[in-house]
């Protein structure tokens, strides 16, 4: 006996249509963004990212700490924009308008980090991820969620925009 087309067509419809989290292991990937901090890669999970823009009209604001680059308008929004290279005493290297931008947000939190290069958006495994190793004992490795078998650096972008080693309060 054969079956009603409709039937079979909705039953298609609905298993192509499923999200993405209901598919096997979506649960186990995030997708990142990849960028460059030299010498080394990092990315940072693409949820918390709202957009990537150019190096520009930047402000500089005196009495701030050495990480904190300065201040942008973002279509009449006010952002800090941080230096992470500073922030985990990574070798420094000037400025330029090659610079990106990447803004996270997280609740209340908008912040932008500058990059050296803007790799590219891809998926990884958690599962494949390797803890950082033990003998980072600098500020950065709290922000480490882990590292790829090709020596990406995952940065935790929650714990970045919950630090209170960031976020600066002056009355």
């Amino acid at each position: 006996m054969a079956r009603d087309p409709r039937e079979l067509l909705q039953k298609r419809a609905h298993m192509i249509a499923r999200r993405p989290a209901e598919t096997e292991g979506a649960s186990n990937t995030i997708m990142v963004v990849e960028f460059l901090l030299s010498p080394e890669w990092y990315a940072i999970d693409t949820s918390f990212v709202t957009e990537v823009l150019p190096l520009g009209n930047l402000t500089s604001l005196p009495g701030t700490p050495p990480f904190v680059v300065g201040i942008m308008n973002l279509r009449g929004k006010i952002i800090s924009i941080l230096n992470l290279k500073s922030f985990f005493n990574l070798p420094q290297k000037g400025l330029s308008a090659q610079n990106r931008v990447i803004v996270l947000k997280h609740q209340a939190m908008e912040f932008g980090i500058v990059t050296d290069d803007i790799s590219s958006t891809r998926t990884i495994k958690l599962e494949t991820l390797s803890k950082p190793p033990t003998s980072l004992h600098d500020t950065g490795s709290a922000y480490i969620q882990g590292v790829t078998n090709k020596g990406l650096i995952l940065l935790n972008a929650e714990a970045l925009l919950t630090s209170n080693a960031i976020i600066i309060n002056q009355k």
